[in-house]
């Protein structure tokens, strides 16, 4: 089953790497989607898309972050899934 989830992370989540680790992450579970910086600080949203455990795995990667991010909360919603992807993306 393919899920989607739009997902907010807070905390030290900006200007270390995040979004990096966050792609490799996604990308070795084969997903798809796209994270940005978020123009208020300490934020990052992303959505990602792929079969269930493999999201699952992904979030528990997003909650522990790389080594110098420092992931308050994650906030998680279920969206539509979008078709037409083939890769997970950041967004500048």
């Amino acid at each position: 089953m393919v899920v989607r989830y739009s997902i907010v992370a807070h905390g030290r989540v900006q200007g270390v790497g995040f979004r990096y680790f966050a792609q490799y992450e996604a990308r070795k579970q084969g997903l798809t989607g796209w994270i940005k910086n978020c123009e208020a600080d300490h934020m990052i949203e992303m959505e990602v898309q792929g079969e269930v455990e493999k999201v699952e795995v992904f979030v528990d990667q997003i909650k522990q972050g790389p080594p110098f991010a420092h992931v308050e909360r994650i906030e998680q919603y279920a969206i539509p899934t979008v078709s037409h992807e083939t890769t997970f993306r950041i967004i500048y």
